[in-house]
């Protein structure tokens, strides 16, 4: 009988952020794992305030009643409504009852699929707390990325949840250090693991590596941000370097959730959107430097407790990297160039230094296997 983990998760399979649960999800696949991979909920109302490419690719995916990748199996339900920080939508009653509008019945289709019993049962999504008192599993593990008070798009009613989920399973495993103190309202400290980000190996060292056509017209030395542009991005800062290093090319990848305006009068800047994960590699290694320009000052709650995995991105793609500096990356110090105002950015980006890094205790492979091992899962 094969084993099987039912991740309940934010952010879709194919979605261009490719964040910690994607990454675990093809770790539990190299263990024997069989994967289902449910994300946050899509509903008509999402149309009214963002009818982008990546809802597109959600509803693409709902309608095909989901897809295949190797042995995950991934998928996006669709609800009459969804929980969201807005009138309403932010209610204890949706956030407890949206599942039982979903078209199909998501927790019947969870059963269909083979997964109301599963050996691992994964959470990184407040939403879907219900499933554990729906679904029988051996063990439950509930994922901390980031302070989630600090985003806009978190209501109060979801923070909550997120706490009653964390009190609930058996292991909390959380990325930057200051979290578990941020955290205080979860009761059983010990079951609080620290568990950093990681880079999946394999992936980079197999990535292709010829210039992207995107790159035929950008002059070295490129500079590249990959990631969220979203309010911690430093706007100010980018343009502020971009403007006093006009011979160098600035390169940016990710969605635009925020005006880049002022980054678009300067001839220097490139800003290319989203691009699929699985070309990111071949931007990065025909790149110089890998920056983070993160905007500590204004959002300290939200950067300071952000273990950046495009660092280990970067480095992983033998990129000098450059960053903002924060508490949870000090440890950093020896390895990537922190700074702390803007001149310093700038000359970190023309002098930066570094050295190899063994990432190789990096690899989500690695830490889920350590992980799991600490918690009485046994693994091969």
């Amino acid at each position: 009988m094969s084993k099987k983990v039912l991740m309940a998760v934010a952010n879709y399979y194919t979605s261009p952020f490719q964040v910690g649960s994607h990454h675990y999800a093809r770790a539990f696949e190299k263990l024997g794992y069989e994967v289902l991979f449910i994300s946050n909920p899509i509903s008509p109302i999402h149309k009214i305030f963002a009818n982008s490419n990546e809802l597109k690719e959600r509803e693409r995916i709902y309608k095909k009643g989901g897809e295949s990748a190797g042995s995950i199996f991934y998928y996006v339900p669709r609800s009459l409504f969804t929980p969201q920080n807005k009138p309403f939508l932010s209610s204890n009653f949706v956030l407890n009852n949206w599942q039982n509008f979903t078209c199909p019945n998501l927790l019947n289709f969870i059963k269909e699929r083979g997964f109301g019993e599963v050996d691992i049962l994964w959470f990184d999504s407040p939403l879907f707390g219900f499933l554990l008192d729906t679904i029988t599993y051996k063990k439950s593990i509930l994922r901390i990325a980031d302070y989630s008070k600090g985003f806009n798009a978190v209501s109060d009613t979801q923070f909550k949840a997120e706490i009653n989920i964390a009190n609930k399973v058996d292991a909390v495993i959380y990325t930057a250090k200051n979290l578990k103190e941020k955290y205080d309202q979860i009761k059983d400290k010990s079951k609080m693991k620290y568990v950093p980000n990681g880079i999946d190996l394999d992936f980079f060292k197999a990535a292709d590596r010829s210039l992207p056509q995107e790159l035929e017209d950008i002059p070295e030395p490129r500079v590249i941000y990959v990631g969220a542009i979203h309010d911690w991005f430093d706007v100010d800062l980018v343009y502020y370097c971009a403007k006093n290093l006009p011979n160098y090319s600035f390169i940016i990848i990710g969605p635009e959730q925020k005006d880049l305006s002022l980054l678009k009068k300067l001839k220097n800047i490139h800003i290319l959107g989203s691009i699929p994960y699985a070309k990111i590699p071949a931007f990065l290694y025909n790149s110089q430097v890998g920056i983070i320009p993160f905007n500590v000052k204004d959002y300290p709650d939200l950067v300071n407790s952000i273990n950046p995995l495009k660092m280990y991105e970067y480095l992983a793609c033998g990129l000098k990297v450059v960053s903002v500096e924060w508490e949870q990356i000090k440890d950093m110090s020896d390895i990537i160039y922190l700074v702390n105002t803007k001149d310093e950015f700038c000359n970190a980006i023309k002098y930066s230094h570094g050295k190899e890094y063994d990432l190789q205790k990096l690899s989500w492979f690695c830490i889920l296997k350590f992980f799991l091992k600490g918690i009485g899962i046994y693994v091969d």
